[in-house]
Parts: structure tokens; C-alpha cells; sequence
């Protein structure tokens, strides 16, 4: 009897237990699940917030709801915003961060990634945008094509190999590269054409601030730098031969190697690339059914990638910036602790001799 008594006070207990922290609870109703974060630059003192929040189909005359406010910390704008929206901000499934290129300019953008950073709701995989112009107006524009907006900017900055821009920069990727003193921080740049977004180039940040930006083509070329085995297709556009006009590669391979010659007072750098790939499409006065044809297509493109190569490090080395971590080279043949100073010292006076080796695979369309 004493045991049916005890397990009848025990079930009571767990009940009223039960009951009272389901009355606690937040109804889903009373949230708003933030996909997409987008702050512009007002000026030293104040950002101007905008948040989206999409909205199940069938609830809401509107598939995405947007808010915007101005404030001077983030913590204060999502209160502010949640009042506005009369739902308690969520930021479990937020997925992308936007930020306007003057903002980006303003050094002001790693205290806002740290705030986001150290909120343990959030995962360290969300995407970092840099707009051309304002965030607002990407997050409150229509895409006729795309009508669930935040669903089409969340697919346009997952990884696919065919996608002729990179890197894909998470909160993580960026808290890793600032805290690093070997590399330099890379963000896609989008910039919104009528009623599509398209990724343009990528911007380049030298330390906290963005300094300039480089093309998909410079910063697939960074890619292959970095030692990437797989790279997204390459479109080549001769200048300086009548033979050939332009060409498309896919399913390019590449094996990269780079030595050093371990001195930091006068760093030198041969970097060899070897790439194989598929020809997709050619437009040029040669014959590529030829076998002697090709080897001096191939030579055609020896050159022209060695020479975007060393024209985007000189690009790089004038800009003070490496994105591709080449210091890296001297720092593990360096005794004692490796700083910024030294990064930078390496970054100005490095000199670069480059080789690259393409062997066509096989070709596709010729013209």
C-alpha cells in the first residue's frame, strides 16, 4: 500500500512539474524566426537594422516579413524590432548576414560578427555577404523568379562546384582569418541587378576594414593558389595570339607546389601548377582534332594563366593584402613567435616566379 501511495505522490509531483513548464513555454505563434540579417551604415554612431522573416504559406498575405530600425547596438535593434513585430526575435535559423560595402569600409564589421559569434544559438555556418549598395533593399526587394526570398539567398551562397565564386565565408571562416596572422579575410560581393541578385566579385578585407574588391575569375585563381584539387570552370579570353579567341574548361584537376627559399629579409616564391582539363567549348582558328595542335593550345594557356597569376599577385602585393596565406611558407621554417608585422613584411617584398602546366583532357564543342 505504502508503494502504490508513493508512486501515486511521485506521478503527481511529475504532472505539476509537467504543467508548469508548459505554461512557461513560448508558443511558436509568439516568435519570429530571423533567416537573414542586413545592417547599413548610418554613420559612426548608429546602423540601420533590417531583418527577414519568412512566414508559412497560406498564414501571411506575404511570404517574407521585413523590419527594419536604426540603432547603435545589435542587441537593442532586435528588441526594438521585436516590438515592432510583436514577436520575440529568434535568430536559431538565421542563415545569412548582409552587410553595405560603406559599412564593410568602416572597420565596424568584426564587433558585429564577435556579437553574433558568441550568441550559442546561433551556428558558426552562416553565410557573409558584402552588398554593392544597401542590405535593406536587397532583403525588401521582389524576385519574381524567386518568390521566397530568403530560401533563394540561402541557395545562392551554398557550395556547388559550378559556381564561379569563392570562398563561401561562414562567421566561423572569418573569426578563424582574423585571428590568424597568416591570412586575410575574403567575402562575396553581391550586387542586386533589377530583380536579380548576382555575386560579382569578392571583397578583400585587410585586417577589419574591406580595401577593394577582385573578380570571380582573380578569386577562383586564389582557389587554385590555396591548393584547391578541384576547381569550378575557367573561361579563358585570349589577348595577345590571333590563333585563338576563347575558350571554356571544366572538370579541371589541379596539383599546386610551392617552395620557399625560408628568407624572411628576402622571400622568394616558385609556385608550379599543373591543371588538366576538359575543353568544353572553343572559338579560334585551330584545328584540335590534331594532336600537335593542342600541345600548342596547351602552351597558349600556359602562359595566359601565369600571367593572370602574377598580375593578381602584383595586384595583391600593391594592396598589401594575402588572401592565399603564402607567409605561411617562411613562418614554419621561422624560430619564435610569428606576428602581423612579419606577415606584412613578406607580403611587401615577396618575389614570385610562376609555372603552370594545363594538359587537355579532351574537347567538347569547337567553333
Amino acid at each position: 500500500m505504502k508503494k502504490i501511495i508513493l508512486l501515486l505522490c511521485v506521478l503527481s509531483t511529475l504532472y505539476t512539474v509537467g504543467c508548469t513548464r508548459e505554461g512557461q513555454r513560448s508558443s511558436v505563434e509568439d516568435l519570429a524566426l530571423v533567416s537573414s540579417v542586413g545592417l547599413d551604415y548610418v554613420n559612426e554612431k548608429e546602423i540601420r537594422m533590417t531583418v527577414s522573416i519568412p512566414q508559412p504559406r497560406g498564414e501571411s498575405p506575404v511570404l517574407t516579413e521585413v523590419y527594419s530600425v536604426n540603432t547603435e547596438m545589435i542587441q537593442e535593434g532586435l528588441v526594438n524590432i521585436s516590438s515592432e513585430a510583436d514577436k520575440m526575435i529568434i535568430l536559431n535559423q538565421l542563415r545569412t548576414i548582409l552587410f553595405n560595402e560603406e559599412f564593410a569600409k568602416s572597420g565596424k564589421v568584426t564587433k558585429v560578427i564577435e556579437h553574433f559569434y558568441r550568441d550559442s544559438t546561433i551556428g558558426n555556418k552562416v553565410r557573409l555577404v558584402i552588398v554593392k549598395d544597401k542590405a535593406e533593399e536587397v532583403l525588401r526587394a521582389d524576385y519574381p523568379e524567386n518568390e521566397h526570398m530568403d530560401a533563394y539567398l540561402n541557395d545562392l551562397f551554398q557550395p556547388k562546384l559550378h559556381n564561379s565564386f569563392s570562398p563561401f565565408t561562414s562567421i566561423n571562416d572569418y573569426i578563424s582569418d582574423q585571428e590568424s596572422p597568416i591570412y586575410h579575410t575574403m567575402i562575396p560581393y553581391l550586387e542586386k541587378k533589377e530583380k536579380s541578385l548576382k555575386i560579382i566579385g569578392i571583397a578583400l578585407f585587410n585586417d577589419e576594414k574591406m580595401i577593394q574588391t577582385i573578380s570571380n575569375q582573380e578569386s577562383l585563381l586564389i582557389q587554385a593558389l590555396k591548393g584547391l584539387e578541384k576547381l569550378s570552370p575557367i573561361a579563358i579570353k585570349f589577348k595577345e595570339t590571333e590563333q585563338d579567341q576563347q575558350l571554356l574548361v571544366e572538370q579541371i584537376e589541379n596539383v599546386l607546389k610551392v617552395k620557399s627559399n625560408k628568407n624572411i629579409d628576402s622571400p622568394k616564391l616558385d609556385i608550379s601548377l599543373k591543371l588538366e582539363g576538359v575543353i568544353v567549348e572553343y572559338k579560334g582558328k585551330r584545328d584540335l582534332s590534331k594532336n600537335e595542335e593542342n600541345k600548342k593550345l596547351e602552351k597558349e594557356i600556359n602562359k595566359h594563366i601565369a600571367k593572370e597569376i602574377e598580375d593578381l599577385l602584383k595586384k595583391l602585393q600593391e594592396s598589401e593584402v594575402d588572401p592565399v596565406g603564402f607567409s605561411e611558407y617562411f613562418r614554419m621554417y621561422h624560430k619564435g613567435k610569428w606576428t602581423d608585422d612579419l606577415t606584412m613584411k613578406v607580403i611587401r617584398s615577396a618575389e614570385y616566379k610562376v609555372n603552370v602546366k594545363f594538359k587537355i583532357l579532351n574537347t567538347g564543342t569547337l567553333k
